[in-house]
Formats: C-alpha cells, structure tokens, sequence
C-alpha cells in the first residue's frame, strides 16, 4: 500500500467537506486557533464523549494544514500557466483542477476567464488555470483542442470533461456563472448539488470541426 502525498491528502480534505470559498478557507488558516477555542467551548457546552472531541480537534488542525498547502499553491484564485511543463506539474500533482485553453486575441475567451476566477474563488477545493494556446503548442494537439475557448477538467491528472465553446452553456455570450457552475458539478470537478442535468459530452468534447484560430463569435 503506498502512502498517500501531501497533495493527494489535501484534496480528499476538501473533497470530503464540500463547497468551500477562499475566504473560509484563509479564516480557517489564519484563525486556527481561535476555531479551535470555539470548538472547545461547543464541545464542553454538550454531553460529548472526549474521543469525539479529540477526533473532531485533529479534524480541524489536518483541515487548517491541507488548505495551508492549497494556497501555496494559489487555490482561490485564477492564475495563468507560462509554460508547459508547469501545466503538467499542476494536472497531475492537485486533486481537481479546471484548465482554459485560451486565445489572447478571443472575445468569448474573456467571457469565459470572468466566470472562471468567480468559481475560483467559490469553490478553494478545485484549482483554477488558464494557459495560452500559444505557449501550449504540445498539449493542444495531444488535446485535440480545435475550438476555443476550451476547458478541460481534470481530476487526479485524468481528463474527466471538456466544455468546447459555449454550446453546452446556451450557446450565449451572456450565459449565468451558475450555469457554467452545474456543468463541473455534473462530473465532480468541484464539489455541490446538482440542480440541473446538463448535457455531457465524451472527453473529446463537441463541435470540433471549426480550427482553433477562429473564433466565430468574434465578428469585430
């Protein structure tokens, strides 16, 4: 049996308490030992056995720990990749991680980058990136990527899910963050009730036939 990493513990940590913003995560990092004084006083308040209250102590510190070690590696926010190597080291070393494919030069790219760094924040137990398809010559094509913008969701370094485009999220510039929220909720990309069944797809994705340097809602 091999002994689980650092990294591998952090994320069962977050996938285990569900939805949690980077606020609450950063309070629970900062404010360790004030958690741990109301814990106590709840606990002493209530007919609690004392191993239950050592378990949910240890709880509390391993939780405080992993997040520690998620936001060095900027969980809670939307950070770019510079180059491949880095999107490698990222896919295979966190738990969930949501990866954009993006054009500088795309309109419904930017669209996407604003809903991505909202969830970002929202969700501290899934990492969030972007990466420029021009520094990512290898992986698009490994990837297959085709359409952009692209997002390719990955969970312990396996592709789960890919959202071409925006057919799968009303095919509107103006779809809702929730709705794009539902869709990696669908395939456990980030943690929370699904309140709608999306449509899904295979891992190579939908409507792939138009080239990756043209972006057909870009008219102007």
């Amino acid at each position: 049996m091999q002994e689980k990493s650092n990294s591998e513990t952090a994320g069962d940590t977050a996938t285990s308490i569900g939805i949690i913003s980077s606020q609450q995560a950063e309070k629970i990092i900062e404010d360790k030992d004030l958690a741990e004084e109301d814990l106590l006083d709840e606990l002493e308040n209530g007919d609690i056995p004392h191993s239950i209250r050592e378990a949910r102590l240890s709880q509390l510190k391993k939780m405080s720990q992993d997040f520690s070690r998620m936001k060095d590696r900027e969980h809670g926010k939307y950070t770019e990749i510079l180059e491949e190597k880095s999107f490698l080291d990222l896919t295979t070393s966190v738990d969930r991680c949501v990866v954009h494919f993006f054009h500088p030069d795309f309109r419904r790219c930017e669209i996407m980058h604003n809903h991505l760094a909202a969830l970002s924040e929202k969700h501290f137990e899934t990492k969030f990136a972007k990466i420029s398809v021009e520094k990512a010559k290898f992986f698009v094509t490994k990837l297959q990527i085709q359409v952009l913008p692209a997002v390719i969701c990955f969970i312990k370094g396996i592709v789960v899910d890919r959202i071409i485009g925006f057919d799968d999220l009303g095919n509107s510039d103006d779809f809702l963050t929730s709705v794009l929220e539902q869709r990696l909720m669908a395939n456990s990309v980030i943690s929370g009730k699904q309140k709608t069944h999306p449509v899904t797809n295979s891992i190579f994705g939908r409507g792939s036939k138009k080239p990756v340097d043209s972006d057909s809602s870009d008219d102007d």
